[in-house]
């Protein structure tokens, strides 16, 4: 089971460099939040990557990390 303050953790201090290789891809993480497990273009090959390294993808935190001129918007409040 995921420990998801570890997880946030670990997640947050990541190398900014070693992330950017993966610029323009989907990443699964690691349970713990301190690797990437595998990468994919959609999250279909994604998922079916993660399966393959005997984790499931149901518990894996898998997101897509942007390309360096790409703004992500969300998270505001509107009024």
């Amino acid at each position: 089971m995921m420990n998801m303050q570890e997880y946030l953790k670990n997640r947050s201090a990541f190398p900014h460099d070693e992330l950017d290789k993966f610029a323009g891809k989907y990443v699964a993480w690691s349970p713990d939040g301190t690797r990437i497990l595998a990468s994919a273009d959609d999250l279909v090959k994604l998922s079916a990557l993660v399966d393959a390294t005997g984790y499931d993808s149901a518990e894996i935190v898998m997101e897509p990390i942007p390309l360096p001129d790409e703004l992500i918007l969300g998270g505001g409040l509107s009024e």
